[in-house]
């Protein structure tokens, strides 16, 4: 009877361990939401010639794991940009800052132990005089700034290029 005991004993610890988790404390990952992996969607745009206030839209991803015992619900996100370099003639200046409230955005939650990849949309808009004579762009550092029912998170995207054809 005694090794009946320890093959009854091992399928509980076992299905213990396989829910990470025990009297609520995360046992597997770091009980955290861990986000990285960014990626946009131009990273480079060329604005048209005599464009005027033209919008297109940045599609970007960053995948997610909910390492925590809870679900996260995103309440919203935006993104954030400020003017990282300039070439050429512009109306801005290195370290002006624009940015995007509410943009649209999936999913809107995370499971305990999910692994997802979020993907978003957030609107851009340039303007082209015509009177480029030289090489004329524009890099934005961007961030994506997500609100949870657990706190903010600010996650830095990849550049983005802006071009004046």
């Amino acid at each position: 009877m005694p090794n009946l005991k320890k093959w009854l004993g091992t399928p509980v610890l076992v299905l213990v361990l396989a829910g990470c988790q025990v009297f609520g404390m995360p046992l597997c990952g770091n009980g955290k939401l861990n986000l990285s992996h960014a990626n946009l969607s131009p990273r480079e745009f060329t604005c048209p010639e005599l464009a005027n206030d033209y919008t297109y839209d940045i599609k970007g991803t960053l995948d997610a794991d909910n390492e925590t015992n809870q679900k996260i619900t995103i309440k919203s996100m935006a993104t954030a940009a400020v003017v990282d370099k300039l070439a050429g003639s512009w109306g801005m200046s290195v370290g002006d800052k624009s940015g995007a409230e509410d943009i649209d955005f999936s999913p809107k939650s995370l499971n305990p132990g999910q692994k997802t990849t979020f993907k978003f949309t957030t609107p851009w808009s340039c303007t082209d005089n015509g009177n480029n004579t030289q090489e004329t762009y524009a890099d934005f550092k961007i961030q994506l700034i997500i609100d949870t029912d657990h706190g903010k998170y600010a996650v830095d995207l990849p550049t983005h290029r802006m071009r004046m054809a």
